[in-house]
Formats: C-alpha cells, structure tokens, sequence
C-alpha cells in the first residue's frame, strides 16, 4: 500500500501525485526555475553520452518538439522587447547579450532569429545608439555571428564616419578575423583593405583606431600577398608614414606600424620610392622606443627586411643606440641576416659592419649581453668573407676587416678571461673563423701564435684559461675544440694529463677527441702519431671515471672513432691496446648491465646510450681484429653483451618501433657475432624475440646486410676458430644455419610494416629464400 501523495499504480500505469500537478498549475519560484534549468541540462548530458541506449534516444527523440517551441518562444519574447524599446541601451544591451549566448554554436537558433528579424532589430539598436561603443561592439559581433565576416566588414564602412563605431567596427572584425582566420582569405582582398584604410583616414587624431587598423592590417598583409598589393595601390604606404610620423611618441602606433613594415616587406608592393622615408622614421622610432624592447624587436626587423645589414649598420656606428638594450636588439637582428642574400650584406659590406660591431663593443666594453651578441655577430661576418666566393684580389682586400674582428676577440679573452661566458663566446667565434680559413692561412697563424705564444711553448693564454675555469663542462669543451683546431691532439692530451682528476676536464677533451678523430678522413702526421697516446689518455679517464655512465658513453664513442684510424699508421697500436679498449667497453656495459632503459627519464636514455656506444666500440675494435672475438669468448666477457642486447630488447614494447633501440640491437647483435658467431648471435634473437618485436626483426635484417657487405672485404686468418670462421663468410653459414627461412616466416608476421618488409627482403637476397610479392 502507497501514501496517496505518492507515486502509485493505476493499471500497470504510473500516475502523477497530486502536488505534482498542484505545482504544474500554480507555477514556480525562480529558484525552481533555476532547479529546472539545471535538471534540464543534467537531463540532456545523461541522454547525450548515452545516446546509443534506445531509452536516451526515445527520450531526446520526444525532446525535440518541444524544446524547438520553447526556444522560439523565448528568442521571440527577446526581439519583441528589443524592437519595442530601441532607445533603451540596458534593454538593447541585455538583448544582444542574450542572443549572442543562444546563437553561439547552434545553427538552429541562428535560423530562429534570421527568420525573427534579428538582424533588422540589431541594426535598429546600432542606430538608436551610435555613441555607446560597447553595445555597438557586441551588436556587430552578433551580425558577425548571424551573417559571418562580410556582413561585419559591411557594417564598419557604414559606421566608419564615427569614432565609437569605428572604434567598435574595428575591434569587432580584427577579434573576428583572429578566431575565424580561414574565412579572412575568402573576403575580396582589395574591399577588405579599402575599408580599413578609409577608416583609419577619417579619424587621423584617434590613437585607438589609429592602432587597432595598424594591428589589424599588419596580421592581413603578412598573410595575404594581394592584400600587401592592394595596400600600396590605395595610397599605404604614404598614409602609414605619415602616422609613424605623426605619432612618434605612441608606443602601441609605433609597435603596430613597424609589424606592418615588416609584412609589406615581404614582397608584393612597391617600397623604393618610400624607401628613404621608411628608414628615417624606423631610425627615429630606436631612438625614441629604445627602452621599449617589443618596438625594437620589430623595428629592427623590419629594417633588416627592407633594407638589409646596411640600415643597422648606419645607427649603429653614428650612436644612434644609446642603451644597452637597444644595441643587444640591434645586433641581434644583425646576426639574423642572410649574408651573401639581402642588400648590404655582401663581403664587399663587411668591413662596414665589423666596424659598426666593433664599436659598439667599445662603447658598452662591460655589458656581456651586448660583447656576447657581437662576438656572434663578428664570428659569422669573418667566416662569410673568408668563405665567400669573391675572387682571392678582392678576398686580400677584405682580409684587413677579418683581422680587425680577430683582434676584438682575442682582446675580450685577454681582458676578460675571468668571464666565462665572454671567453666561451670567443671561442666559438674563433673556432668558426678557423675552420673557414684555407690552407696556410695568415689569419689561422695569427690566431695561433695569439693563443699559443710566438713559439707555442710555455704557459700561453689557452693553457691559462683552461686552468683558470677548470670546472666549467661547456668553457672546457669550447676551449678544448679549439685547442685542437689551432693546434692538434696534443694540448688536448697534455690538459687531460695535468687534470687528471678533474671530470669537468677530461669529459670535454674526450669529446673533442671524438670530433677531431671521427669527423676527419684526412688527419694530419701529428695528429695520427698522436693515436695511442690518445687511446690511453681517454682509458685512464675511463679507470679513473669508473660510475659515471656519461663519460663512460662517450669515451666509448671516441674509442670508437681512434680505432677506425689504426690502420692508417701500421704497427703503431699494439694488440693489447686494442684488448684494453674492448675490455673498457665490456667494463662500461657492466655499469647499466640489466639496467631497463624503457623509462621516460635522463637515466634510462643514458643506459641505453652507453649500450649503444659500447658495442660500437667492440664492434669497431674486433673489425681492427677479429680475432679479438675469440679472446673475449674465452675471457667469458660474453655473458656481458648478451645481457647488452636481453635488455635493449626487452625495454622495446611488444608491437613498437624505436629508431635508437633498433641502432642499439643492431650493434649489439654485430658485436655478439665477433664474439659467437653469426648463425647463434641472429637467429638465437629472431626465434626468442622476432614475432613480438618488429624492432629486434630490423636490427637483425641490418646487421645480416652489414655482416654480408663487410665479408667482402675480409680474409680468414685463424681457421680453428668456428665462429671466427662463420664470420668470415657469414652468409654461407647463415644460409646453413635456415636464417633465410625465418626471416621469410617473420615477413608473414609483420606483413603490414613496409618498412620492415623492405629490410627483410634486402636481408633475404643476402643469405637466400625466396621473398613473397609485395
């Protein structure tokens, strides 16, 4: 039995209680109002994430009448107050408020309201109160809504004549334009501008809509080539002079103005004639802004846009920047242009700009930010001139200017060399200017003998700044570099025998040591006499660094890169200095051995790194001598690289692809058929791993092509050795071994990767099979 002002059952039927329909019939409050609003909300949220349950669906379904009349009644009852009180701006305020929130996002109210005559009762309010800007703007932002940009751009020129509307019309199509920039492209380019234009004409004395226009047509004519076009031809160029002109000293004018130079000078228009014109006033415009860093920003690029190296250089040298900042923008913006492409910026130019830069070192001699913006600047200017194309007369001619800006950095080294960053700056440029000198160069000697003494002996400035910034990583590898571009492996050697204990030392020359014998084919006498001293140099780093994983990485690299170099001075590396580095490589592997490397930190890219570095170590050692394979199969070292590529492999996700731990596993698999053979090091990884893991598939199929095409080139040197001799003719014994037949059933496992496919099929003309068609 049920209370009767329950809930209760009539025939199977449920009926409404009796205050239900008591409150249906005597309505609400507002605060049930506002319950019901929400209730409705609730209601439509659960039925729409539920829309697949046919129960939500019926219940939308019956919705749709009756919310359809509803909001017709409500979008009715708006504009009938509207257009029944037009000269009441709280009314019209209120109304256009409210239809902009129910128009926003839905197409059927948007019809409701043009079939309601919405937009002649917005146009009513806009001309019942032409003054008040913020109802205009919202006004034009509903047209907007209702009728898109057109309309909006319609509205501005009729409202142009008066500064609230233009005010308002202005702001309403540039936000307009920002949120909807796709639809800007479809306006008619030269109606577009026209109308702006003539705005910005009528109210010349108007700082608002003097910036919004300025604003607004720097975003169209940076986008728009024809809009850069129509600009010009509808008298721009004169008319935005004469605005910068005009309002020298409004920030916001001067900013916008000189974004829109900036665009123009992005091709399309016409800018000789105005050329002179635009360079005065942007020269005024440092002047006067100079403590505005936004106004320089876009000041100086636009000069460098317009007028190249040569409109910096000009205001640079006569003092025009007069505050740090400014010259810190000015020359930045100097280093950013093209040299060789943009006007002024020829080698012919270059002595102006050196001393231009020069100069203005001389004035803030101890600002750093300014010394460290001009030594980039006279770096780059003085590696142009001395790898320009010029012809070597006109070459000779410039040689004085590059001798200028050597001296500048030298001079900030010497009288500076307590500041790390002024000699680190230095030595970047310095090390570009070399490396572009030809050979026998006078300016790579005179570089030399400033940094290295007359005679390149004693204690000279390199040396005394090394010491000096002993534990500074990124100095040590600036100076180590070019330490070892003026004068070779053996500074570099003697700076890590002095500071042997000292990590912020020998982690930077190992390094070096990488670049200068990995990066060169070529090496000089010195340098490859040099070689196994520097092969013990960077093992006793290792032994003294045992636990730390980043130095351990890249001294394996640099092992790496000295060994390819061994054969190129017969007898002069012994075998057992070569077994050390193997050995210093297995070492390192056994600091992350077992270490995951699947993780998304420093710690776990580092693990994986000194894997991959550590076995193209052994890799490159065993090719030196292979029989050191079987040397370290017999000191047992190869539990080490097969827990090497166990961990690289199983830190691969089932299914995943990963460039660096494919590189990894191919190393890793190349160094275990050294040590064990190929047939047991490819086929041993692609029955254990191949059907879950694409990437240990590819690193295989790589390293088969490498085995393969390094054969070659190898002759057999100790036939009782199984694996040393599989590996001499590794395709033969992959073929015995069936590599080609699981490499064919691997190709049906991951038929849909055509990257891998490829891969498998240049490994599968190698060791036999017969591919399946693509």
């Amino acid at each position: 039995h049920f209370d009767s002002s329950h809930v209760w059952l009539r025939g199977g039927r449920i009926a409404l209680p009796s205050y239900g329909r008591a409150m249906a019939g005597a309505g609400v409050s507002d605060e049930e109002l506002q319950s019901m609003i929400k209730s409705l909300t609730a209601v439509h949220w659960t039925c729409w994430k539920s829309h697949s349950d046919p129960t939500a669906a019926r219940a939308l379904g019956r919705m749709r009448g009756p919310l359809t009349e509803l909001m017709g009644y409500i979008v009715t009852s708006v504009l009938e107050e509207m257009r029944g009180n037009p000269g009441d701006p709280q009314v019209q305020a209120m109304g256009v408020n409210m239809l902009r929130a129910m128009i926003k996002d839905s197409e059927a109210l948007k019809r409701i309201v043009l079939a309601g005559g919405g937009v002649e009762v917005l146009v009513l309010g806009v001309q019942q109160h032409p003054t008040d800007e913020n109802l205009l703007t919202a006004a034009l932002e509903a047209i907007d809504q209702l009728h898109g940009l057109a309309s909006l751009l319609q509205a501005l020129d009729h409202l142009k004549a008066s500064p609230p509307g233009a005010r308002a019309g202005l702001w309403a199509f540039a936000r307009a334009a920002k949120d909807r920039w796709a639809e800007v492209g479809a306006l008619p380019h030269r109606e577009t501008v026209r109308v702006i234009l003539s705005t910005a004409h009528a109210h010349q004395d108007d700082y608002r809509v003097l910036s919004t226009a300025l604003e607004l047509l720097a975003d169209l004519v940076r986008a728009i080539v024809d809009m850069r076009c129509a600009f010009s031809d509808l008298g721009g160029w004169p008319w935005l002079l004469q605005v910068m002109e005009a309002n020298a000293h409004h920030v916001r004018i001067q900013l916008y103005g000189c974004k829109l130079l900036s665009a123009l000078s992005w091709g399309g228009c016409l800018v000789e004639a105005h050329m002179s014109e635009t360079v005065t006033v942007l020269e005024r415009c440092f002047v006067q802004h100079e403590a505005e860093e936004c106004v320089l920003h876009w000041a100086f690029w636009a000069v460098q846009q317009l007028n190249g190296a040569r409109a910096l250089v000009n205001p640079m040298r006569n003092g025009c920047f007069k505050t740090a900042s400014a010259m810190v923008a000015a020359l930045k913006s100097l280093s950013a242009v093209k040299l060789g492409e943009s006007d002024g910026a020829c080698a012919e130019d270059m002595p102006a700009v050196v001393d231009a830069v020069v100069h203005a070192m001389d004035m803030f001699s101890e600002r750093h930010d300014v010394l460290y913006e001009a030594m980039a600047v006279l770096g780059h200017v003085a590696a142009f001139v001395l790898g320009s194309s010029v012809c070597a007369s006109v070459r000779q001619q410039l040689l004085p200017c590059v001798e200028v800006a050597v001296k500048a950095l030298l001079h900030v080294m010497v009288t500076r060399s307590s500041d790390a960053c002024s000699v680190q700056s230095a030595c970047m440029a310095l090390a570009g200017i070399i490396e572009s000198c030809p050979e026998a160069s006078p300016v790579q000697a005179c570089i030399r003998a400033a940094l290295l003494g007359g005679s390149g002996e004693g204690e000279h400035l390199l040396a005394k700044i090394i010491a000096a910034h002993v534990s500074n990583d990124s100095l040590q590898m600036a100076l180590m570099w070019l330490n070892g571009i003026v004068v070779g492996v053996g500074p570099i050697l003697q700076q890590m025998a002095q500071h042997s204990a000292s990590h912020a030392v020998q982690l930077p020359a190992i390094r070096t040591l990488a670049l200068l014998y990995g990066e060169r084919i070529e090496l000089e006498a010195a340098d490859l006499a040099s070689l196994p001293a520097a092969l013990q140099s960077v093992l006793a780093a290792m032994r003294r660094f045992p636990e730390n994983i980043v130095l351990q990485q890249h001294a394996c690299y640099s092992l790496c890169a000295m060994t390819e170099h061994v054969a190129d001075v017969p007898g002069s590396v012994s075998d057992e200095a070569l077994s050390q580095c193997a050995v210093a490589a297995v070492e390192a592997l056994r600091l992350v051995r077992g270490r995951c490397d699947g993780r998304q930190d420093s710690a776990s890219y580092n693990a994986l790194y000194l894997r991959k570095e550590g076995t193209r170590c052994i890799v490159a050692v065993c090719a030196m001598r292979p029989s050191l394979g079987r040397w370290l199969r017999e000191s047992g070292l190869q539990d080490v690289l097969a827990d090497a590529l166990r961990s690289t492999a199983d830190s691969v996700w089932d299914g995943r692809r990963d460039p660096e731990a494919e590189e990894t596993l191919r190393l890793e698999l190349l160094a275990l058929s050294y040590v064990l053979g190929p047939p047991t090091a490819i086929l041993e990884a692609l029955r254990r791993w191949g059907v879950v893991k694409p990437a240990v598939v590819r690193a295989a199929a790589d390293a088969v092509v490498d085995l393969a095409r390094g054969a070659m080139n190898r002759k057999l040197s100790d036939t009782a050795d199984p694996a040393l001799v599989a590996f001499a003719a590794p395709v033969q014994a992959l073929i015995a071994a069936g590599c080609g037949a699981e490499f064919l059933a691997l190709m049906q496992v991951h038929a849909a990767d055509e990257d891998l496919q490829s891969r498998i099929h240049l490994a599968v003309g190698f060791v036999g099979g017969c591919p399946p068609q693509l």
